[in-house]
């Protein structure tokens, strides 16, 4: 069958960019939870170098910065920080 052709091979993509997608969301929240510890009470101060970071150090990721900052922004907001 024609149609069957390939088929192995997009959803394994799909599946590989859907956990990345995931890996990014995960830096984030991560990011947020630890500058809420560093803010004792005070102001929280993360920002999408933040998110880099910890993806780079856990994940052995390179986070585009826009990417970050567009996931921080959607987290923090989810999470009641924005």
């Amino acid at each position: 069958m024609i149609g069957w052709r390939g088929r192995r091979e997009r959803e394994g993509a799909r599946r590989g960019a859907e956990h990345e997608g995931r890996r990014v969301v995960a830096a984030a929240d991560w990011a947020i939870t630890l500058a809420v510890r560093r803010a004792d009470g005070g102001p929280i101060r993360v920002g999408p170098e933040d998110v880099q970071e910890w993806a780079a150090e856990h994940f052995l990721m390179d986070v585009p910065a826009d990417l970050a900052a567009d996931v921080l922004a959607t987290r923090l907001r989810v999470r009641g920080y924005g």
